[in-house]
């Protein structure tokens, strides 16, 4: 049996090849995309635990801990940190802090000395997190009447302190005086170390709130616990290691993150007191998964149409095969075949197509899925993508081989009884029994229903895209969701065999009124049987359509990212303050080198109808060319909205007694205003009269989208009462006649020249009263978007699918033109014998496939863009399973499409070549088929 095989296989190995290159290369990529799945979300949990989210996922422990107590205390905060991060391998770091001490005043400015006094503290800070830049370390055997400390570099230069200063400072909390000589100065060697955590000048030595606390002094450890000191707070920092940690442990640790600081708050004995102790990290692991089923759900929905597409191209090569073995099958049932042994050859012949891509797949997912990674943003996840495939990858390629195998050889099971495959010789039908019973119809309703859904699950708030919540408020994929823009892609593929009888008859028509016996023939061939190249037109359609909506997702959601990041920092670098600035620090903030232009903004929110509101008074003289404000969201023009809002020029110093704004709809909506109108405003304590002069839709920095995805953003947010924006000068001015009213700004917009963003960025987190959080550009706002692995994953994957679709298509359209030609070898021979030119003939082949290609891209194009441009807004996601604000452009690079075009036509077209340029003999043709 197994050489009757062979010799079968030998006799069709043109067909079985291509059903082979299919099926392997439909496992390869649907297994590549499980191992991807996995493989990205692993790796994501990772970096996000280990990255930008490591200070959320860190345990901080803090109190009062009485000096009896300080050993059951650090052994209660150490197992407490094991239990919160449920057994991973943990660190755990311990600060001691006196009580507040206040600093000399003769170390103030002559000014300030009237006010509060500046403060200071001691701690026992990890000498292995700093480095000495003076002097020498303190010891705990200095001399009696004064504590050695070491000062931080910062504080030490404001102050003008330098080792060998001798500081009297005062117990704020009512103890004795203590001396303090300063033995050395000090700096963080990395400040974005999770220890600074535990200090709340974050390593930078000063900090301002009501008091300026420099600090803290470096004591001995010795001395902390001496009682030379007043004694202070308490804190551990338990950080753990999650390598390896995968995405099954999650709900694991969660619970125990959820447990573990309720218990060591509870833990009284052990302490001595009561301790606050808080960890975002159930957060984190919450946003992850919202993350993790974003991204699952994307690669659902490609992993369906590519099964479509695959599942279409292999039935396309299965009826070749069938058909060519009609007469081999009718002969051995003739001879005696059983039903059964003639399954057991089509079965034997699965098996040759299933174990090589069983085989081979996941063998090629870890190389695939690097390549994924290398071509993306996620390269910098590191070697864990190159992991063995787990034992589900190898199911999956198991199972989707078998499946694509018995694709191939049903045909061959279905006509095992023997019942012949007859090729009509005359006018076949127009159209398949089925679509004529309107089976395209209810396709296309079916389809319609689940795009509604789709949308309408989209626009709500539990949710989006393919994510759905049920009653308990638990999210989930929708397997309907996931099959929607499949059902819509395939209902608009199968309309196109509507076309197909209008466009025959016009193929009839011209090929009347002809000359030429290629276009003759072709026209006469296509009207007489317009269902012979129906098949590899729908693979053409699918093809096109499904690697247009991939490209159109992909580039779309690159977009949306930036815009995205635009929208969030509203101009190229933005500067926060701490409370209202200092108006000479715009000119500072000017005279930075690279900034071309810093305008100051006022931020405030206001009640609106039980809503809350964002109030921007912008200088919009300053802000014009540097805001970055989609023109569709402002309605039109940015720059025309902000002009009719800006100071008019000569009126610079006069009252205003109404102030022209720009309102979003939302405000509108909640105001129940329209353009026009006049409203009061509560801005800074102050009422100002305001006049609705511009309606946008949504304006920068401003409602839910300016809220970046993090643990400290907060876990609800008020409802969104739209905003507002008006202009900075013109709102002082008006309000000029109230004492002391004035509106000072609370943060800066800097407008930089290119390409000298992160150089201003630089400049500014190294002043000395900087906090670099504050300090906002959109460049890196647009890279950590881009970046993310949990978003950039799927991205990445989805060209890859648009490649595999034009390599499916390809193979199937190159063997379907194959098989074609030599059907109708007899018919060939005849025109020859004839006395058919050679070049005649060639030019027919060409004519007749190279209509099936224009046709199959045409309607691909059409139906690609219609998909595309219907489908992407509803699948595009934030990490939160929301809808992004801005809302998605849809975005089709003609380049790209070009591209894919190209990939899908050009295997077709050299086949087509290969064939019409073929020299055959019409006499051994015609024997051929006169034997048969």
């Amino acid at each position: 049996m197994t050489g009757f095989v062979l010799l079968r296989v030998r006799a069709h190995r043109l067909l079985l090849t291509a059903a082979l290159l299919a099926v392997l290369l439909t496992t390869s990529v649907l297994a590549t995309l499980a191992a991807f799945s996995g493989s990205i979300g692993d790796a994501a949990l990772q970096g996000t635990l280990q990255g930008r989210s490591a200070p959320a996922a860190a345990l901080v422990v803090s109190g009062q801990v009485p000096a009896d107590k300080r050993a059951s205390a650090d052994a209660a905060a150490r197992e407490g940190a094991r239990k919160t991060f449920a057994g991973l391998p943990v660190t755990v770091r311990k600060l001691e802090r006196s009580g507040p001490y206040a600093l000399p005043r003769g170390l103030q400015a002559p000014a300030a000395r009237a006010g509060d006094p500046d403060l200071t503290d001691f701690a026992a800070l990890d000498r292995s997190r700093l480095s000495l830049v003076s002097g020498a370390w303190p010891k705990a055997t200095g001399p009696r009447e004064a504590v050695e400390a070491a000062f931080p570099e910062e504080a030490a230069k404001r102050l003008k302190i330098t080792p060998g200063a001798v500081l009297d400072l005062a117990d704020r909390l009512g103890g004795k005086p203590v001396k303090a000589r300063i033995t050395g100065v000090y700096r963080p060697m990395d400040s974005a170390d999770l220890y600074w955590q535990l200090d709340p000048a974050g390593g930078r030595g000063v900090r301002t709130v009501v008091f300026t606390t420099y600090g803290p002094l470096l004591a001995d450890p010795a001395v902390l616990a001496s009682g030379r000191l007043t004694t202070g707070e308490t804190s551990w920092l338990g950080a753990a290691d999650y390598t390896g940690v995968t995405t099954g442990r999650m709900d694991a640790l969660r619970a125990a993150a959820t447990e573990g600081p309720r218990a060591l708050a509870a833990d009284t004995a052990g302490f001595g007191t009561t301790v606050n102790a808080y960890t975002s990290l159930p957060t984190v692991l919450d946003q992850t998964d919202r993350a993790l089923l974003v991204s699952r759900s994307t690669l659902s929905i490609v992993a369906v149409q590519l099964v479509l597409l695959a599942a279409y191209a292999l039935l396309l090569v299965a009826r070749l095969l069938s058909s060519e073995r009609s007469g081999e099958t009718e002969l051995l049932r003739a001879r005696g075949g059983s039903r059964r042994r003639i399954a057991g050859l089509a079965a034997a012949e699965a098996l040759l197509l299933a174990v090589p891509a069983a085989v081979a797949a996941p063998l090629l997912a870890g190389p695939l899925t690097r390549l994924f990674a290398d071509r993306s943003a996620l390269d910098a996840l590191g070697p864990g993508l190159d992991a063995t495939p787990p034992p589900t990858v190898w199911l999956v390629a198991a199972a989707v081989a078998l499946c694509c195998a018995a694709a191939v050889v049903a045909p061959a099971l279905a006509s095992g009884d023997g019942a012949m495959v007859s090729l009509r010789k005359g006018r076949a039908a127009t159209l398949p029994a089925p679509v004529r019973a309107g089976a395209d119809i209810g396709l296309l309703l079916i389809a319609g229903v689940a795009y509604w859904q789709l949308d309408r699950q989209t626009g709500e708030g539990a949710g989006g895209g393919a994510i759905a919540g049920d009653r308990s408020g638990a999210l989930g994929i929708d397997p309907l969701l996931v099959a929607a823009p499949a059902l819509a892609l395939l209902a608009g593929t199968v309309l196109t065999l509507r076309l197909l009888p209008p466009a025959a008859k016009l193929a009839e028509r011209r090929a009347a009124g002809g000359r030429g016996l290629p276009a003759a023939l072709a026209g006469w061939q296509f009207s007489r049987r317009p269902l012979r190249g129906a098949g590899p037109v729908l693979l053409l359609v699918l093809a096109v359509a499904m690697g247009m909506l991939a490209i159109g997702q992909s580039d779309s959601w690159d977009r949306s990212q930036r815009d995205q990041a635009d929208f969030r920092t509203g101009a190229t670098v933005r500067v926060l303050g701490a409370g209202p600035g200092d108006r000479a620090q715009t000119d500072r903030l000017a005279a930075v080198p690279g900034v071309r232009a810093a305008a100051p903004v006022h931020r405030a929110s206001t009640d609106v109808a039980g809503r809350t509101a964002a109030v921007l008074a912008v200088d919009t003289r300053r802000a014009a060319e540097g805001m970055l404000f989609r023109p569709d969201l402002a309605n039109g023009s940015p720059a025309a909205r902000l002009e009719a809002i800006a100071p008019k020029p000569g009126r610079h110093s006069a009252p205003v007694p109404r102030i022209p704004a720009v309102a979003t709809d939302a405000y509108l909506a909640a105001a129940g205003a329209e353009k026009g109108d006049a409203v009061a405003v509560m801005i800074g304590g102050f009422t100002l009269d305001v006049t609705i002069a511009e309606v946008v839709r949504e304006l920068p920095t401003t409602g839910p989208g300016a809220v970046s995805v993090s643990a400290t953003a907060p876990a609800a947010t008020p409802q969104d009462g739209g905003a507002l924006l008006v202009d900075l000068d013109t709102a002082n001015r008006s309000l000029s006649a109230r004492p002391n009213a004035s509106l000072a700004p609370t943060e800066w917009w800097l407008t930089t020249e290119p390409g000298r963003a992160a150089a201003v960025a630089e400049t500014l987190r190294a002043r000395p009263d900087a906090d670099p959080a504050q300090v906002l550009v959109r460049d890196e706002a647009a890279a950590e978007l881009l970046g993310d692995p949990l978003g950039a994953g799927p991205n990445s994957a989805l060209m890859a699918v648009a490649a595999a679709a034009a390599a499916l298509a390809a193979v199937g359209f190159a063997v379907s033109s194959a098989g074609s030609t030599r059907e109708r070898s007899a018919e060939f021979g005849v025109l020859r014998a004839l006395g058919a030119p050679r070049r005649q003939l060639a030019r027919l082949i060409a004519a007749e496939q190279g209509l099936l290609v224009g046709i199959g891209l045409l309607v691909g194009v059409l139906i690609g863009t219609v998909l595309t441009r219907a489908v992407v807004p509803l699948v595009v996601l934030t990490g939160r399973a929301e809808r992004p604000v801005p809302a998605v452009l849809v975005e089709l690079p003609l380049g790209h499409v070009a591209l894919l075009l190209a990939g899908v036509a050009v295997l077709p077209l050299l086949i087509v070549a290969a064939i019409a340029l073929r020299r055959t003999d019409p006499a051994v043709t015609l024997r051929t088929q006169g034997d048969h």
